[in-house]
């Protein structure tokens, strides 16, 4: 019965149709790691930018803030402020 089947395989194997879907199947194989590698490239690139990006917020975190010193008078009058002073 092996004998049968290993028979039935290698002619199965050898012809037309069996060459068509191993080349189909190869094909699909190729794109489906072409399509991998430019993920795999893709991710990278934005994993880095995303390291850059919290890198330049937590010096922005650690970074003083410039203080600025409110002079008295120099906002602009508002009405309400006018009717206050009246």
């Amino acid at each position: 019965m092996i004998a049968n089947v290993n028979q039935f395989l290698g002619t199965v194997a050898e012809t037309e149709l069996a060459r068509t879907a191993r080349r189909s199947a190869r094909t699909i194989w190729d794109a489906h790691r072409a399509a991998f590698e430019t993920t795999r490239v893709e991710a990278g690139k934005v994993i880095s930018l995303a390291i850059h990006e919290g890198q330049r917020l937590a010096v922005r975190a650690k970074a003083p803030r410039a203080t600025v010193a409110k002079k008295a008078g120099t906002r602009k009058a508002t009405r309400r402020a006018a009717r206050r002073a009246a």
